[in-house]
């Protein structure tokens, strides 16, 4: 005789819940992080100098966000510059943006968190690499590359200080011309003077200039009047300017010079006669002669020539 075992409705419920559960929590371990071991993944590579930590199954991010992990990562040493190899995969629905002119980098999770590798697509429309093809890589620095500047920077700035804190030393025990400048206060008293100097040279200098400008002033109203009086024919020079008879005067007086200085140079009439013929001139000069003798001889024997008598 069989025997029937009975399960109860709770325990069965039970048992649905726990299956329903641990499905879930496949599905979300399978599926999760934007990837799914159900989907299809093409393969690239890229090389690096020093991964800083990277692991086989990091993620890989495009555009900040995760499309794909790391296959594996090896050490290869093929040159300085190429000593790991990384193999990482990505879906296919992204596959495209992976050109020619794509690149890799690595990137942190925090400060010093977990690594990942960054893909920034390339340009568009550009050929698409073929799987397990290589991208290229961007070198960024690292945490402790970071660090290190930054504590160079500390000492640089640490130095600098130091150095300021000997100039102030200095510059308070009166060392050197910035020490002077601060502790001797007689080039106070010296730019005081001089300023006191410079006001005064600006007050002459400003009435110097007030009285060049009235005598432009002054000089000014003179060139009015003057012109003024010129415009309305008035004055000596108002008739010079504008009245046309002594022009007239002037060129009848100048013709008839011309035409006495023409006669004389032509010999015409008694002044070119004089100027021009010398016969007139030795004669007067024997007449002269003449009678400088008879002045002589009457002075000499004035009887000769005047004759008194009394009765």
């Amino acid at each position: 005789m069989k025997r029937t075992v009975g399960v109860k409705w709770g325990n069965l419920k039970t048992g649905i819940i726990l299956i329903a559960a641990i499905a879930v929590m496949l599905w979300a371990s399978l599926s999760g992080g934007g990837t799914s071991i159900f989907e299809r993944k093409g393969q690239f590579v890229c090389f690096f100098k020093n991964v800083n930590g990277l692991v086989r199954g990091s993620p890989v991010w495009m555009s900040g966000v995760e499309v794909g992990n790391v296959r594996s990562v090896s050490f290869v040493n093929l040159d300085s510059l190429r000593q790991v190899k990384v193999v990482g995969r990505v879906k296919k629905s992204v596959w495209p943006m992976l050109t020619e002119d794509a690149e890799a980098m690595l990137g942190t999770i925090g400060l010093i968190g977990d690594k990942y590798l960054e893909v920034i697509p390339g340009t568009k429309g550009k050929p698409v690499i073929n799987n397990m093809g290589v991208i290229l890589t961007r070198e960024v620095g690292d945490a402790a590359t970071m660090f290190k500047a930054g504590q160079d920077a500390i000492d640089q700035v640490r130095s600098a200080s130091d150095n300021i804190d000997a100039l102030l030393a200095r510059v308070n025990n009166g060392e050197g011309t910035l020490g002077q400048l601060a502790t001797n206060d007689q080039l106070y008293h010296n730019l005081t003077k001089l300023a006191t100097r410079l006001t005064k040279l600006a007050a002459d200098l400003q009435k110097n200039q007030e009285r060049v400008v009235s005598c432009l002033e002054k000089t000014t109203t003179s060139v009015e009047r003057l012109s003024e009086q010129v415009n309305s024919n008035t004055g000596t020079i108002g008739k010079l300017v504008n009245d046309p008879q002594l022009y007239d005067n002037l060129a009848a007086t100048s013709a008839r010079l011309d035409t006495i200085m023409h006669r004389i140079n032509t010999s015409e009439g008694s002044l070119g006669l004089l100027v021009s013929d010398t016969a007139l001139y030795v004669e007067m000069t024997n007449l002269l002669a003449r009678i400088n003798n008879l002045v002589t001889d009457i002075e000499k024997n004035p009887r000769k020539y005047f004759k008194f008598s009394v009765f």
